[in-house]
Formats: C-alpha cells, structure tokens, sequence
C-alpha cells in the first residue's frame, strides 16, 4: 500500500507538471506566452508590447513573459534562450535581423514549442503564423504617389528622391524600399540622388538628412522617402532647420501622431499607417493553443494620410 501511494504522488506530480508553465496559486493550469521583441526604444514596440499584455490581463491563466532585446539580435536571442529555461507555451516575435534569429528559431522549434511572428516577421522559417502588414505592397503604393508628386510638379515623372532606410539588412526596411523601388525605377526621370540607413531611430536620420542636405545644394533635392515615421520626423527636423521645407516633400510609414500632427502642419507630405499587431497577435496565439488551424499570413490593411484626410484619422500608435 505504502508503494502504491508514493507512485501515484509521484504521477499526480508529474501531471501537474506536465504543461510548460506552471500553476497559478489557485491551482488552474498557467499558459505561458512569450513575447521577444528587437528593443523597446520605439512607440511601435512599446504599443505591441502593451496590447499584448492587456489582452492577457483579461485571461486569468494567462501570463507573458516580455524580452527586451536592446537594438541586438544577441540580445534578442539570450532572451529567447531564457524564456526557453523559464517555460513557455508559445513564443511571439517582432524580429530584428533574420541573420541570427533564423538559427534560434530552429531550436525552439526542434523543441516543439510554437512561434509566430506579430508586426515584423522573417520569411523562410517554421512560423505557424505571422500577423504583418505588406511592407512591399505599402513601398510600392509610396512609389506610386512620388510619381503622381513630380508629375504635378513638373508635368512630367522627373526629379530627385532621397531614400532613408531602416536597420541594414533588415526585412521590413528592404521590403519597404525594395517596392518603392519597383515603381520609380521605371522612370528614367527619377533619379535616387542618396540612399542611407537610419536604423528606424529619429536622431541617426536627423544627422543622415544634415549630410545630405550639405552635399546636394538647395532647389536640387524634390522627395524624402523615410522607411519609418521616426526616420521621416528626423528628416522633417533637418529639412526645416536648412529652412528648405518649401523646396522638399517628405514621406514616412508608421502613421504615429507626431507624423500626424506634421502632415497636418504641413511639414510632411503623407505617411501610410503600420499598425502595431499585438491584440491580433494574442488572439492568434490563442487559437494555436487551443488546436485551431490559422491562416499562415494574416495581412491587415494600411491607411494612406495627406493633408487631404488628416483630420480626424487616429494615429497608429
């Protein structure tokens, strides 16, 4: 008798242990999510981070454990690495760089646990989902509207653009510029007369702007194309401190409020919404929890703001 009691102890606790996260004090069975975003030095990441929790708040078996990865994808994985330690059911990503993250994501899949992607996502990997706006669709869509700018201003498609790029080798940025590129390369009149990296951050493209400025004198630049709303509000600083607002249109690609209040002060021509996607995401995962299929991309769509519609449209984030 005494040996029967010890294994069934023993087996009521292996089956108590038994689900990745642990228990609740009240003894309900605990689902852990993981959340590992590049850095949480942007509003976009901050929103994501926010709405995840909040709609986990509302579940009370369901808690989040948030990474931080500092703008580096070391970083990034040393999270992911420690949430692997601690327990999670599944993990949710904003991605960074694919070089690095592509390798982690093979171990937390060899080790069954789940994962898809929420607002910036790495194609070519064992996601089950990834929730995204279309960066290519949302590039070409700018590329089409720099076309009908320089055809008003000119009456033909000519002029010179300045492209302002995301993080380096990241995914969104090259998908964003990559379909702006698709358009205006089409066009012998369009000449891309500079095209950096500003790492998405508002103070990099103030001083990349600076440069640009100096070394293209003014009555000669037509287009700033900024890969974000930051790098487009860093652009707008130094465009109005060389007092050559008049001479410039620029465009970004968030739809945060500051861009907003830009557009509607003139400062910035438009910008197309990127919305951050972590209510969507949390839903998603929930369902991959619960044993539901789900679409392998889920693709909410962007709003185009002008001067035209400013006015009482609601800012991303």
């Amino acid at each position: 008798m005494k040996r029967f009691l010890i294994v069934m102890l023993v087996l009521i606790s292996l089956s108590a242990m038994a689900f990745a996260g642990g228990q609740q004090d009240g003894g309900e069975d605990m689902i852990v999510i993981g959340l590992s975003q590049e850095s949480l030095d942007h509003p976009f990441m901050v929103t994501q981070r926010d709405q995840i929790i909040e709609s986990a708040k509302a579940l009370p078996n369901v808690k989040v454990i948030a990474t931080d990865g500092q703008g580096s994808v070391v970083n990034q994985v040393a999270g992911i690495e420690d949430m692997l330690t601690k327990g999670i059911d599944i993990l949710l990503l904003q991605a960074g760089k694919a070089e690095g993250l592509k390798q982690e994501l093979k171990k937390v899949h060899e080790k069954g646990i789940p994962f898809m992607f929420v607002g910036k996502p790495i194609h070519g990997t064992d996601a089950i989902t990834m929730v995204s706006m279309d960066n290519y669709l949302i590039g070409t869509e700018i590329g089409e509207y720099v076309v009908e700018e320089l055809k008003a201003k000119y009456g033909s498609v000519k002029g010179n653009v300045v492209v302002i790029e995301g993080i380096p080798g990241d995914e969104t940025s090259v998908n964003r510029v990559g379909g702006f590129h698709e358009v205006i390369d089409t066009y012998s009149g369009i000449k891309v007369v500079a095209q950096q990296p500003a790492d998405y951050r508002r103070p990099q493209a103030v001083s990349v702007m600076q440069n640009i400025l100096q070394a293209n004198p003014t009555g000669t630049l037509d287009v700033v194309f900024a890969a974000n709303g930051e790098m487009a509000l860093g652009a707008v600083q130094a465009v109005k401190d060389a007092g050559r607002l008049d001479e410039v249109i620029i465009i970004g690609l968030d739809g945060q409020q500051e861009e907003l209040d830009a557009i509607a002060a003139g400062d910035m021509a438009a910008t197309w919404t990127y919305e951050p996607c972590g209510t969507q995401g949390f839903e998603l995962a929930m369902k991959i929890l619960a044993g539901e299929t789900v679409d392998l991309e889920v693709i909410p769509a962007s709003r185009k703001i002008t001067k035209e519609n400013v006015a009482g449209q609601k800012p991303a984030f």
